[in-house]
């Protein structure tokens, strides 16, 4: 299979470009939203692709980044060995800068070198679709516990989630069991009165349990724990015992930026208290996002969505491969925290300025 990503103004004028140059056999791999009026990115696939398959002018001028649509990185995707090397020092580069450990890094890239494109982007989105999985936060009104350790942004992660519910106008209830610091309290409830979402409290299992009962059916039920050592088997204790009488899925969240390794063993306990999958924090912040790869590879927890501001009306951000290739190879020297990875053509070099000066 073959990967190509093309660029349009509008989802329109993507789709056409992907029909003149692959065919009606096109596969849509996924698709990408800049913000701020950027366009539209699609990444399409094909079983089979040759020389033949680009047989009309527009096609053949997609095929070699011209034109109104291009791909990613202009060249073409048939790459050489010569190509491949450098695509593959690229990638292990930006991932070892990103502090993804190494065994991990390492079979990341090869898993992309199979793809057999010199388009990083591209090549690392098909391995990182390959390898991990990606299910996002789902919108339906399955109960949800959030669990993690503290500072992670919890309490900014339920809000969004109780935002995202009354913009799509749907019922929501919120309970927190932090209860033992008051201002987390307060200041959730006080967003939820701006919200008209109901706030309950609940100090221990049994509370939690009765807060639950009072829930409506056709609410959405956040709960929003109080951040614990995970390493810690009593706390561990405690919050499985929650987690068993809210009856709601566990949801770990966890900030990019701390130590990879660290993250990893954090998720693998999450896993261990039921978690299947993770938000990802702190983006706006963080500039090494190893730390989010580890959750995903070392703890085994699918990526949901992430957020990228403690803003609550900024609400998340879709994390698919595409768009975490997009951050992974962006170059840290040449964005800042506020700006869209995937705005800007500039990646990694194989040694980028901020690893040479660390040399």
């Amino acid at each position: 299979m073959r990967l190509k990503t093309f660029q349009a103004e509008t989802m329109t004028e993507a789709m056409d470009l992907v029909r003149q140059a692959l065919g009606d056999e096109a596969i849509i791999v996924s698709t990408y939203t800049h913000r701020n009026g950027g366009g539209v990115e699609i990444t399409a696939a094909i079983e089979q692709a040759s020389e033949d398959d680009f047989v009309t002018p527009e096609a053949q001028a997609l095929r070699y980044g011209q034109g109104n649509g291009r791909l990613f990185v202009p060249g073409e995707d048939f790459a050489s060995p010569d190509d491949l090397q450098q695509t593959g020092e690229l990638i292990l580069g930006a991932l070892s800068w990103h502090g993804v450990p190494g065994r991990v890094a390492e079979r990341l890239t090869q898993a992309a070198l199979r793809v057999g494109l010199d388009d990083a982007v591209g090549a690392l989105a098909e391995a990182l679709d390959e390898t991990y999985r990606f299910p996002g936060l789902s919108t339906d009104n399955r109960p949800l516990i959030l669990i993690g350790p503290p500072g992670s942004g919890k309490s900014v992660v339920a809000a969004k989630l109780a935002a995202r519910c009354v913009m799509e106008r749907r019922p929501v209830q919120m309970i927190s069991t932090d209860v033992s610091r008051a201002a987390a309290g307060e200041q959730l409830a006080a967003l939820c009165r701006v919200m008209s979402a109901p706030f309950l409290e609940a100090a221990d299992a049994r509370e939690l349990q009765y807060a639950v009962g009072q829930t409506p059916d056709a609410a959405k039920l956040i709960i929003d724990t109080a951040g614990v050592n995970l390493h810690d088997a009593a706390e561990r204790k405690a919050l499985r015992a929650l987690i068993q009488a809210s009856g709601a899925e566990p949801v770990a969240v966890l900030a990019a930026g701390t130590d990879a390794l660290e993250c990893g063993e954090l998720a693998a306990q999450a896993v261990a208290l039921g978690a299947r999958r993770y938000v990802g924090t702190r983006l706006d912040a963080a500039r090494r996002l190893g730390a989010l790869v580890a959750a995903a590879d070392l703890g085994g927890l699918a990526f949901a969505d992430v957020s990228a501001s403690s803003f609550i009306g900024k609400g998340f951000e879709r994390c698919d491969s595409l768009s975490l290739a997009h951050r992974l190879l962006a170059d840290p020297d040449a964005r800042s925290p506020a700006v869209d990875p995937a705005e800007d053509m500039q990646y990694f070099s194989p040694k980028p300025a901020a690893m040479k000066a660390a040399e």
